[in-house]
């Protein structure tokens, strides 16, 4: 399939290859069950639903056996995990922000009233000619 098709020399080792209709395919990885972290190439429009799209498609890698499949899925369950891990620290850790908040806030009010109860102006004194 792909002896129709060019390839140009990109930076570094990475080439990258013309297809069919004359477009650049990038180098994509696959995330489907069947082929997963399998790299290929492909042209843009190549399931674009049309009856000239283009059928340029190329692995560039082989394929993913049982073991190693069945290690992709244990690792994507597992990041799967620990992203919903991170999530609910993220949530819980901004409650207890805010819980803070309000805690120091009490504390203030609290603090601000024992402040008023100790120092009270005894009464007839001006407060207005109180330096604080």
């Amino acid at each position: 399939m792909s002896d129709r098709s060019s390839t140009a020399s990109g930076h570094g080792h990475q080439e990258t290859r013309i297809c069919f209709c004359g477009l650049p395919c990038p180098l994509r990885t696959s995330s489907s069950k069947d082929n997963p972290g399998r790299c290929y190439v492909g042209c843009p429009k190549f399931k674009d639903g049309t009856a000239t799209h283009c059928k340029f498609f190329d692995w560039i890698d082989d394929p993913v056996n049982d073991r190693i499949r069945a290690m992709l899925s244990e690792l994507k369950t597992k990041n799967k995990l620990l992203e919903d891990q991170l999530r609910h620290k993220d949530i819980v850790e901004s409650r207890l922000y805010f819980l803070l908040i309000a805690i120091c806030g009490l504390c203030l009010a609290l603090c601000s009233m024992l402040m008023y109860v100790i120092f009270e102006v005894p009464q007839g004194i001006d407060r207005r000619r109180l330096p604080f």
